[in-house]
């Protein structure tokens, strides 16, 4: 009976696992408690309950079991990792003295708390990338086939109960690109916006070319026929930070491969690209005034996102040196750029830089912390990346790493949204356990 319940415990644990990263950019949620502050956008300050949440809720609660049943030593994963994570949850709740909404801050604060958990799950439990990999595939599947749904027919799919924003390129508020006087929708999928989707469908892509090269017998094929349908969708998303990334991460993985001479992998890794860019060759011809726009010619200038994220960086920097001790508290900031700027030329929202939003809500100290967690992993490559570019393993933590930290110099949701703190705390719990040597992980299933 015991060995009955140990294997359900842990068995159900990795399916709500699994879910819980097939469920990462689902904007369904329900409002647990409406709390308006116009016009600050609602989801900033309401609080919410993510089909994520369930997941991420289940899975904890399945692996409490699994350790009182069959009680056994968890271990920490890399000690330093986890020093700097726990550090910056306790900067979030310290952030609550000083915050402009305490209660907002404490709601986000038991977040991190359960993110801590998640990371302790991940560098205990996950003992092979299939875990991750398949439940991430699959995710960016069902994300692909309605991202290009909605591009090609410039509405939404009728997926409303699903959490599917209703689509309308003429309705103010959407995210568009305005091309020749007409405004083109970009693609949504069933996340909140445009840039976490294809936020997440990178960071699916790097996991998936991570496969490719490491894969074994099927695994690359698998792997590769997965990319080519997923790459479009990234495309028609037009989020230049999820193009960045992949580019970065990709290139990366390029020259890991060419200094340890695996020349078979750097060809597949080319035909892959090759491939890919055929499959999207629709999609390049449908919209390239569309991608001429978005590309915008290096005008700066005249690019509006780009002159918006700067006034918020400025706004942004302001607040921080009136707020530096502790901070205005951790997922307070919208709030209170909306409280010490009357007259604000865009949205209320947090600077578009994930380094300076960490300081601006928690102060300088755990601003400190979570700039060590940015920036080690790559101090850490420099120093012994003749040992790491031979481990599978070590390259796919890094490289999904890395995308996520270009992405977190170009947007903040990987800090303050469900879906992007997922990611995080997954690509941190997966790089903590190559660093800790846990040699029980597998390099694909």
């Amino acid at each position: 009976m015991n060995n009955f319940l140990i294997r359900f415990f842990k068995t159900s644990a990795r399916l709500f696992f699994a879910l819980t990263i097939l469920s990462m950019p689902l904007r369904f949620r329900l409002v647990v408690w409406t709390r308006p502050f116009f016009p600050v956008y609602s989801d900033y300050t309401d609080f919410l309950l993510f089909a994520n949440d369930l997941a991420l809720s289940f899975t904890l609660v399945f692996w409490a079991c699994s350790l009182i049943v069959e009680p056994r030593k968890v271990r920490v994963g890399n000690p330093f990792v986890w020093f700097l994570l726990a550090c910056l949850t306790i900067a979030g709740w310290v952030s609550a003295f000083g915050s402009v909404d305490a209660i907002l801050t404490r709601y986000h604060a038991v977040r991190f708390v359960v993110l801590l958990f998640f990371y302790l799950y991940i560098v205990n439990e996950i003992t092979s990338a299939a875990w991750v990999l398949i439940p991430a595939a699959l995710q960016g599947l069902t994300q692909a086939f309605v991202a290009i749904g909605q591009s090609f027919s410039q509405a939404s799919l009728g997926l409303q109960r699903l959490g599917e924003h209703v689509l309308n390129p003429l309705v103010l508020g959407t995210s568009i690109i305005p091309v020749n006087g007409e405004r083109f929708l970009r693609a949504y999928g069933l996340a909140d916006h445009p840039n976490i989707l294809g936020g997440c469908l990178t960071l699916v892509l790097v996991l998936l070319l991570t496969a490719v090269l490491y894969g074994r017998q099927r695994q690359p094929i698998f792997a590769a026929s997965v990319f080519m349908v997923i790459f479009p969708a990234l495309l028609l998303t037009f989020s230049r930070s999820a193009w960045v990334s992949l580019f970065v991460a990709a290139s990366f993985m390029v020259v890991c491969e060419a200094l340890a001479r695996r020349w078979d992998s750097l060809k597949r890794l080319i035909l892959l690209g090759i491939l890919s860019l055929a499959v999207s060759v629709p999609v390049f011809l449908n919209d390239l005034s569309v991608f001429g726009q978005r590309v915008n010619s290096g005008n700066v200038a005249e690019d509006h996102p780009m002159n918006e994220r700067a006034y918020l960086l400025e706004a942004g920097n302001a607040l921080f040196v009136e707020h530096s001790a502790i901070g205005v508290g951790l997922g307070a900031s919208p709030l209170a750029m909306k409280l010490r700027f009357e007259n604000f030329r865009v949205n209320y929202q947090p600077p578009h830089f994930t380094p300076l939003i960490s300081a601006l809500e928690t102060g300088v100290i755990g601003g400190g912390f979570y700039l060590l967690l940015f920036i080690t992993p790559a101090l850490t490559f420099l120093l012994r990346w003749r040992h790491y570019i031979e481990s599978p393993l070590a390259l796919g933590a890094f490289s999904l790493l890395f995308a996520i930290s270009v992405v977190n110099l170009f947007d903040y949701y990987t800090w303050l949204y469900a879906p992007g703190r997922l990611w995080q705390w997954l690509a941190w719990g997966l790089y903590s356990a190559v660093l800790s040597g846990d040699e029980a992980l597998e390099q694909a299933g």
